[in-house]
Parts: structure tokens; sequence; C-alpha cells
């Protein structure tokens, strides 16, 4: 593959999600050198010296063949056709064997040669085990890091990601960037190191020979890596393609169940998932047949070339001279063919892995380029017992007073901001909703509150300090509710303590949230309590039992500032009304932010804020919103309000 220019490491959303396909891709030496750019200083010099010993291996595989070559003349001696070279037996003579027979020292050598190919082979399968195992740590690091990052740039950054596209980049790419690749690097530098001593070594004892063998094998071998790597990397862009692709189809079809189910479409989603899988399956297959290609073609080769000089030895020189070349170049190439086998694999399994870890230096790169602040780098990471600290204290320190002063934002690509010069304050324990037509910058000002979006200037403050540093300071402090409530799968505990440890899970905290979210008599009912299931994203619930499900989460922690967008949109005028009067039970206690479309729900906030085309266009009390903005008077005005 060749180097393509990176015109931006900005993803590119515009078709839902990141243009695989045109990701700046990396030559080969280029991936490699990105993989171990990857690890820290320590890790890499680690990986430099098991890669080292791995290599340095090598020698005992040419000493072992050295002394098949020694044994075979030693045999050739011992029935009087040549005698040894003095510097052989001189070199017998130093080291305690001048004194044995022919056949005893027949036997030490064959032995010797035995023993230490044999240890050379045990010795690589378990340091080739602990380097496996050191590059799975380091592909668990990776991810890690990478999701850590990831997870805390802002909401319009991670949204430009789909749910597939990031799954992929943080699990397969980054174990094709980390296990495949670098192991399969290592692989190659070992057996190349292997090849050169080995060849150095024929070349000394006869040139010709092995020029001409080299010449034979290095042209087979151009040949399959000419051919076979073509196909492989089209291949593995296959394999990466749809491996997201079919996440991201599976994802669409069970989130869109019951719209597929009435519009009679599940067949064209079934459709989608079996081409999908079909071009899967075919590149797989692909891939393992031309994993054992060049066994056979090699194979075959070798038994070719081992007859051909046979024949060239034994008719141009004296058959003693014969045996002994033939026995040196068959035990040489005893060694070197599962080498060369192991060496075409890991070439072509080291150029599926430069492509299908694309996504992962894309993603690595981007976050490797985003803003420092964004990430809240420094930041202790929090603990279960740090946040029940926090609850059981009552957030010491926490002043849950929110000033936006002059906050403006603009998404990328639009021509007109979301939210223009905002500027407002929300006293600690009062009440404040946002109103406004669709589109008017309620969810983008609530966001910018949140921290989940960055103003591109203006400032946001709680308690004094950025969004994000009172979330990193005080975890628990400031919840949240959404209009559609994401639930995992798992309990009713599960869900309302949110990423806690099963361990470390406050019952007595989780009862209380539930009982304000008007929630725990139906679980009462419920043998199972807190243990009931409610199945993946709460299809054993109610759509309204999810919503109170949500603020049950939000009220875990008690907070002093709770965060509601649409949060009672979905429940029925009796719950609505309970849920109305459990906030306005925690007046003064806890400051509240409110978007909502049912007037009904905020008419006794303490101050309303109206939202025209990303601008305050009004704001004060219930009342004197009605008097400033006609659109709000005549829909409070239907209401009967």
């Amino acid at each position: 593959m060749s180097q393509s220019p990176v015109t931006s490491l900005e993803p590119d959303n515009s078709h839902g999600g990141l243009n695989l396909v045109d990701f700046p891709q990396a030559s080969i030496p280029g991936a490699i050198s990105k993989s171990i750019s990857m690890l820290n200083s320590g890790k890499k010099r680690l990986l430099y010296l098991v890669a080292g010993i791995q290599i340095s291996l090598g020698l005992l595989d040419l000493v072992g063949i050295a002394l098949i070559g020694l044994l075979a003349a030693v045999a050739v001696s011992g029935i009087g056709v040549n005698d040894l070279p003095t510097w052989v037996t001189n070199g017998f003579d130093q080291i305690g064997l001048g004194t044995l027979t022919i056949s005893q020292l027949s036997v030490v050598l064959a032995l010797s040669a035995v023993i230490i190919l044999i240890s050379k082979t045990v010795l690589s399968a378990i340091l080739g085990r602990r380097i496996i195992r050191f590059l799975a740590n380091r592909q668990a690091d990776l991810s890690a890091r990478l999701a850590r990052e990831f997870l805390s740039q802002p909401l319009s950054f991670v949204q430009r990601w789909t749910t597939s596209e990031a799954t992929y980049a943080l699990g397969a790419g980054a174990s094709a960037a980390m296990v495949v690749l670098l192991g399969s690097t290592i692989t190659i530098a070992a057996e190349v190191f292997l090849f050169t001593i080995i060849g150095l070594t024929l070349l000394i004892y006869d040139p010709v020979l092995t020029a001409a063998s080299g010449v034979f094998f290095g042209i087979i071998v151009l040949i399959l890596h000419r051919t076979l790597g073509r196909w492989t990397a089209r291949n593995a862009q296959i394999v990466t393609d749809t491996s997201i692709d079919t996440l991201t189809a599976v994802s669409e079809a069970l989130v869109t169940y019951r719209e597929t189910t009435v519009l009679n479409r599940r067949d064209l989603y079934i459709d989608r998932y079996e081409s999908l899988v079909g071009r899967y399956a075919g590149a797989s297959a692909s891939n393992s047949f031309i994993m054992e290609i060049p066994k056979y073609v090699l194979e075959i080769a070798l038994y070719f070339g081992v007859l051909l000089l046979g024949v060239v030895q034994f008719l141009t020189k004296d058959w003693a001279a014969a045996a002994a070349t033939v026995a040196l170049f068959l035990a040489a190439g005893s060694r070197l063919m599962p080498s060369l086998l192991r060496l075409q694999g890991a070439g072509i399994s080291l150029r599926n892995a430069s492509v299908m870890a694309q996504p992962t230096y894309y993603m690595f790169d981007v976050l490797q380029r985003s803003d420092s602040k964004i990430a809240s780098k420094g930041a202790v990471r929090v603990t279960a017992e740090a946040i029940h600290a926090q609850v059981k204290a009552g957030f010491p320190g926490f002043d849950a007073t929110v000033e936006v002063m002059d906050a403006s934002l603009t998404y990328p690509g639009a021509a007109t901001p979301a939210l223009a010069q905002a500027t407002f304050t929300v006293p600690a324990g009062t009440s404040i909703a946002f109103v406004g037509s669709t589109g008017a910058g309620k969810s983008t000002l609530t966001d910018v509150i949140l921290g989940v979006l960055e103003p591109d200037s203006g400032s946001v403050t709680i308690s004094g300090v950025t969004p994000r540093q009172a979330i990193d300071k005080w975890p628990g402090a400031i919840s949240y509710v959404p209009q559609a409530v994401a639930l995992v799968e798992g309990t009713v505990r599960d869900n309302v303590a949110l990423g806690l440890p099963k361990n470390a899970v406050d019952d007595d905290l989780v009862w209380s949230a539930l009982k304000r979210a008007h929630l725990a008599e139906f679980l009462l009912e419920n043998r199972e309590g807190l243990e009931t299931k409610i199945g993946e994203r709460g299809f054993k619930l109610s759509g309204g039992q999810r919503q109170r499900l949500g603020i049950a989460r939000a009220l875990y922690t008690q907070p002093k500032l709770l965060v509601l967008d649409e949060a009672t949109s979905s429940l029925d005028s009796e719950t609505e009304r309970a849920i109305v009067e459990t906030l306005q039970e925690l007046e003064g206690e806890v400051t509240t932010i409110t978007v909502a479309h049912r007037l009904a729900t905020i008419r006794s906030v303490d101050q309303l804020i109206y939202l025209h085309n990303g601008r305050i266009s009004a704001q004060g009390t219930f009342e004197e919103i009605r008097a400033k903005v006609p659109d709000f008077e005549n829909q409070a005005s239907l209401l009967g309000l």
C-alpha cells in the first residue's frame, strides 16, 4: 500500500460516521513504526529486548546445522574415503574428543546436534508464548488508554464515530496493531536473521551452490509474495469493512425493531446482513487458504531442489564429497523450510494487520492532536469509594451555582451558531427552565452546562470551576436525566448505580432514589426486587418505567445540581405530577435545570429562559415570559395555564 497524504485528522461524518475506506493508509514500515510509537519508552525497551533474544536463538540453528555437517564429514572419514582436516582433529583434541572412535564421535555429534536443535525449538516456543502475552497486555493497555481519552472528548467529537467504528478501533483494530503486527514483525526479524547467518555459512562452504539455491527459492518466494500480497490486502480490507458494517447492521436492526416490523422491512435488514456476512466469510476463507498456499508450493520446491542438487552433485563430484554436500544442504533446508513458511505466513499476517489496524491508528492520531484541555488530563481517577464518601459528606465545598458568560458554540460545518452569547446565572438551590421551539438551542445549552460540549467562546462555571473540573472534584454532585434514557442489560440495581461495581453499591441509596422516582412500589411487588432483570435496553419495562429508572439513576448520589432534558415527557400525567412534586421538595437544597416542552411541568420554576435561534430572547418568571413572548403566551393559553 502506498502512503497517501493526510489532509485532515477530523472525522468526516457526512454519511453518519467515519469513511473507513478513505483512511490514510500507511505503508507496512509506517504501520510498524506507528505501532511501536504507541508504546511507552519502558515497554519499547522491553519489546526490543525480547525481540533480540528471539532473534539470537537463530545462532543455535547454525550450531546444530554445523554439527550435522561435521557429522557427515566424520562419517565419510570413517569409511576411509577422506581424512578429516587437521583443524578439525585439533579441535576435537582440545575439547577432549580426540581419543574417541569414529562411531563414538558420530554418536556424540549426532546427540549434540539433536539436543541443540530441540533446545532451540523449545526455547523459541516458550519465548514466543511470552512475547504474545506481552503484546496482548500492550493491546489491553492501548485499548484502555484510547477508551479513556476517547470518552474524555466533547460530545461533538464522540458522535462523529458510530458505535461500530469506535468498537472496532478499540478492539479488533488495537489487537491487529499490537499483537498481530508486532508479533509478525518479530517473527520476520528472527527468520531473516536465521536465513542470513545460515546463508552466509553456506556461501563460504560452497558459493556457487548457495547462490543458485538462493536464486531458486528467492524467485519462488518473490512470486508468492507479490501474488498473495495483493490478494490478502484486498481480503483484509473486506474483513475490516464488513466487520464494522455487520456490527452496524445488527445494532440498527435491534434499535429499530418495532419500526422495521411495522414497516415490514425486516427482510431488507436480513438481506443486508446476509450479504455482509457472506463477504466476510468469503474473505476469511480466502485468507485461510492463502496461509496454506506457501506450504504446498515450498514443499514441492524443496523436493525438486533436493533432487536436482543430488543429481548435479553425484554427476560432478565423487560420491563421498557429494554425500557430504547433500547432507549439509539437506540439514540446512530442513531448518530453513519451516522458517520460510513462518516467514511467508508472518508476511501475510503483517500485510493484513497493517490494513486492519488503520482505524486504531486514525483514532490514536486524532486523539493525539485533540485539544489537551478537553481530556481532563491529570484528573484523579474516580473510585466507587470516593463517590460514596462524597455522597455521605454532602459534597463539601460544592456550591451549585451555575454561571454562563457570553457562551457561544457553532457546530462543525454549520453556517450559524447553535448558541450565541448566552449569559445568565442560576443561584444555588433555585430552579430554571429552558423553553423555545425545536432547534432553538436548548439541548446545546444544556450540553455546554454539563461539560459534554466546550463553548467556542465565553465560559461556563459550576461552583467557580469548569463543569469538567466540578465533575472530577465532586463526583456525583451533578446528575443528568436525558429525554431517552439509555439502559444497560442487567438488573435494576445495575442501572440505578450505573457503572459502580456490584459489591460497592449502596442499596439504601438505590431504594431511596427509586422511591423518589416513584418506582419502588412496583419493585416491592416483584419478588426479585433490585435483582429484577430489565433485559437489553430495558425491553421488559414500559416506556414510563424506563424513564423513572433514569430519574432514579440521577437521584442515586443525592446530587446538588440536577439537569433534566425532557425527563418527564414519556410519563403519564399522574406520575409526572408526582415527579414534579418530588423536584419541588428538593427546592432550596438542589439546583434544577429543566428543558421542557410541556409547560405544566415548569410553571413553578424560579426563572425561565426563552431561546430562539440559539439566542436568549427573554428571561424571567413564567408570567413575565408570557408577557414578553407572544408565541409562549399562545401556547400557555391553549393549554389553559
